[in-house]
Protein backbone atom coordinates (compact mmCIF):
# COMPACT_ATOMS: atom_id res chain seq x y z
CA UNK A 1 0.00 0.00 0.00
CA UNK A 2 1.52 3.60 -0.56
CA UNK A 3 1.84 6.44 1.68
CA UNK A 4 -1.32 7.89 -0.93
CA UNK A 5 -4.21 5.52 0.15
CA UNK A 6 -3.92 6.58 3.66
CA UNK A 7 -4.97 9.73 5.19
CA UNK A 8 -3.71 11.33 8.08
CA UNK A 9 -5.56 12.63 10.99
CA UNK A 10 -2.54 14.54 13.29
CA UNK A 11 -3.20 15.80 16.68
CA UNK A 12 -0.73 17.93 19.11
CA UNK A 13 -0.96 17.90 22.98
CA UNK A 14 1.70 19.32 25.12
CA UNK A 15 4.01 17.01 26.71
CA UNK A 16 3.52 18.29 30.24
CA UNK A 17 6.70 16.71 31.69
CA UNK A 18 8.86 18.76 28.82
CA UNK A 19 7.24 21.90 29.64
CA UNK A 20 6.93 21.86 32.99
CA UNK A 21 10.75 20.63 33.05
CA UNK A 22 11.65 23.72 30.15
CA UNK A 23 9.87 26.04 32.88
CA UNK A 24 11.68 25.35 35.62
CA UNK A 25 14.68 25.75 33.73
CA UNK A 26 13.41 28.99 32.23
CA UNK A 27 12.81 30.30 35.73
CA UNK A 28 16.44 29.39 36.64
CA UNK A 29 17.47 31.59 33.74
CA UNK A 30 15.21 34.40 34.57
CA UNK A 31 16.47 34.88 38.52
CA UNK A 32 19.94 34.64 37.21
CA UNK A 33 19.38 37.66 34.92
CA UNK A 34 17.40 39.01 37.75
CA UNK A 35 20.27 38.89 40.16
CA UNK A 36 23.16 40.07 36.89
CA UNK A 37 20.32 42.92 36.50
CA UNK A 38 20.40 43.67 40.35
CA UNK A 39 24.08 43.73 40.77
CA UNK A 40 24.54 45.49 37.61
CA UNK A 41 22.24 48.28 38.79
CA UNK A 42 23.55 48.70 42.24
CA UNK A 43 26.90 47.61 42.40
CA UNK A 44 28.36 48.71 39.45
CA UNK A 45 25.77 51.69 38.34
CA UNK A 46 24.71 52.67 42.05
CA UNK A 47 21.32 53.46 40.73
CA UNK A 48 17.86 52.23 42.83
CA UNK A 49 15.82 50.23 41.42
CA UNK A 50 12.15 50.70 41.91
CA UNK A 51 9.90 48.05 42.34
CA UNK A 52 6.35 47.61 41.20
CA UNK A 53 4.79 49.75 43.74
CA UNK A 54 7.58 52.00 43.27
CA UNK A 55 9.22 52.11 46.26
CA UNK A 56 12.94 52.18 45.89
CA UNK A 57 14.45 48.49 46.75
CA UNK A 58 17.62 48.25 49.00
CA UNK A 59 20.75 46.38 47.43
CA UNK A 60 20.60 43.24 50.03
CA UNK A 61 16.59 42.71 50.00
CA UNK A 62 16.69 43.32 46.16
CA UNK A 63 19.22 41.26 45.46
CA UNK A 64 16.53 38.11 47.02
CA UNK A 65 13.15 39.65 46.16
CA UNK A 66 13.57 40.21 42.24
CA UNK A 67 14.86 36.74 41.80
CA UNK A 68 12.38 35.22 43.39
CA UNK A 69 9.90 36.66 42.14
CA UNK A 70 10.87 36.52 38.49
CA UNK A 71 11.35 32.72 39.59
CA UNK A 72 7.57 32.83 40.78
CA UNK A 73 6.61 34.58 37.72
CA UNK A 74 8.09 32.42 35.55
CA UNK A 75 6.13 29.10 37.11
CA UNK A 76 2.98 31.41 36.84
CA UNK A 77 3.94 31.71 33.04
CA UNK A 78 4.32 28.22 31.89
CA UNK A 79 0.64 27.15 34.11
CA UNK A 80 -0.92 29.86 31.50
CA UNK A 81 1.08 28.11 28.90
CA UNK A 82 0.28 24.95 29.77
CA UNK A 83 -3.28 26.10 29.76
CA UNK A 84 -3.21 27.36 26.15
CA UNK A 85 -1.53 24.26 24.74
CA UNK A 86 -4.10 22.31 26.04
CA UNK A 87 -7.25 24.29 24.86
CA UNK A 88 -6.34 26.84 22.45
CA UNK A 89 -5.08 26.38 18.97
CA UNK A 90 -2.26 28.72 18.18
CA UNK A 91 -1.18 28.44 21.35
CA UNK A 92 2.13 29.95 21.52
CA UNK A 93 0.93 33.36 19.82
CA UNK A 94 -1.27 34.09 21.92
CA UNK A 95 1.13 33.37 25.13
CA UNK A 96 3.04 35.76 23.19
CA UNK A 97 0.26 38.48 23.61
CA UNK A 98 -0.40 38.05 26.72
CA UNK A 99 3.25 37.77 28.20
CA UNK A 100 4.03 40.83 26.12
CA UNK A 101 0.98 42.77 27.39
CA UNK A 102 1.41 41.94 30.94
CA UNK A 103 5.41 42.92 30.59
CA UNK A 104 4.30 46.11 28.55
CA UNK A 105 2.10 47.21 31.73
CA UNK A 106 4.87 45.80 34.21
CA UNK A 107 7.45 48.72 32.43
CA UNK A 108 4.72 51.19 31.79
CA UNK A 109 3.84 51.31 35.89
CA UNK A 110 7.51 52.70 36.40
CA UNK A 111 6.79 56.02 34.86
CA UNK A 112 3.33 56.21 36.82
CA UNK A 113 5.88 56.89 39.97
CA UNK A 114 7.65 60.55 41.25
CA UNK A 115 11.11 59.89 40.69
CA UNK A 116 13.98 60.99 38.33
CA UNK A 117 13.42 59.98 34.52
CA UNK A 118 17.30 57.96 34.90
CA UNK A 119 16.44 55.82 37.51
CA UNK A 120 12.79 54.73 35.84
CA UNK A 121 14.69 54.71 32.49
CA UNK A 122 17.30 52.18 34.37
CA UNK A 123 14.48 50.02 36.25
CA UNK A 124 12.07 49.75 33.02
CA UNK A 125 15.12 48.36 31.20
CA UNK A 126 15.16 45.72 34.01
CA UNK A 127 12.04 44.94 33.94
CA UNK A 128 12.21 44.37 30.11
CA UNK A 129 15.26 42.12 29.99
CA UNK A 130 13.63 39.97 32.73
CA UNK A 131 10.17 39.91 30.01
CA UNK A 132 11.81 39.17 27.51
CA UNK A 133 14.06 36.49 28.60
CA UNK A 134 11.08 34.73 30.16
CA UNK A 135 8.85 35.16 27.10
CA UNK A 136 11.88 33.80 24.52
CA UNK A 137 12.70 30.88 26.97
CA UNK A 138 9.32 29.69 27.35
CA UNK A 139 8.06 30.07 23.51
CA UNK A 140 11.60 28.00 22.51
CA UNK A 141 10.16 25.61 25.49
CA UNK A 142 6.15 25.54 23.97
CA UNK A 143 7.82 24.06 20.64
CA UNK A 144 9.82 21.55 22.04
CA UNK A 145 6.96 20.34 24.30
CA UNK A 146 4.20 19.04 21.53
CA UNK A 147 3.63 15.95 20.98
CA UNK A 148 2.21 14.95 17.19
CA UNK A 149 -0.14 12.06 17.81
CA UNK A 150 -1.22 10.40 14.39
CA UNK A 151 -4.35 8.61 13.64
CA UNK A 152 -4.43 6.51 10.40
CA UNK A 153 -7.35 6.31 8.40
CA UNK A 154 -7.25 3.80 4.67
CA UNK A 155 -9.11 5.71 1.89
CA UNK A 156 -9.79 2.19 -0.14
CA UNK A 157 -11.40 0.09 2.23
CA UNK A 158 -14.06 -2.90 1.23
CA UNK A 159 -17.04 -3.56 3.49
CA UNK A 160 -15.35 -5.35 5.56
CA UNK A 161 -12.68 -3.32 6.42
CA UNK A 162 -9.75 -4.81 4.37
CA UNK A 163 -8.01 -2.46 2.21
CA UNK A 164 -6.93 -4.70 -1.26
CA UNK A 165 -3.04 -5.54 -1.65
CA UNK A 166 -3.94 -4.70 -5.28
CA UNK A 167 -5.43 -1.53 -4.80
CA UNK A 168 -2.62 0.46 -5.97
CA UNK A 169 -1.66 -1.80 -8.79
CA UNK A 170 -4.45 -0.46 -10.81
CA UNK A 171 -4.50 3.22 -9.22
CA UNK A 172 -2.74 5.91 -11.52
CA UNK A 173 -0.56 9.49 -10.07
CA UNK A 174 -3.97 11.01 -9.63
CA UNK A 175 -5.59 8.33 -6.94
CA UNK A 176 -7.89 7.52 -9.43
CA UNK A 177 -8.70 3.87 -9.72
CA UNK A 178 -8.91 1.91 -12.98
CA UNK A 179 -10.26 -1.10 -14.07
CA UNK A 180 -8.15 -3.69 -14.71
CA UNK A 181 -7.93 -5.04 -18.94
CA UNK A 182 -9.29 -8.40 -18.64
Amino acid sequence: MRSTDMSWDEQTRADASRLWAGGAATALVAAGVALIGVMVLHKILHAPILSPGGLRQAADYAMFAFPVSAAILTLLATGLLHLLMSTTPQASQFFTWIASLFMVLVVLQVFLHDTDLLTQLETAAFYLLIGIAIITSLLGVSRSAVRHHRHQAYRDNHADGYASPYADRYADRSGYRQEPWR
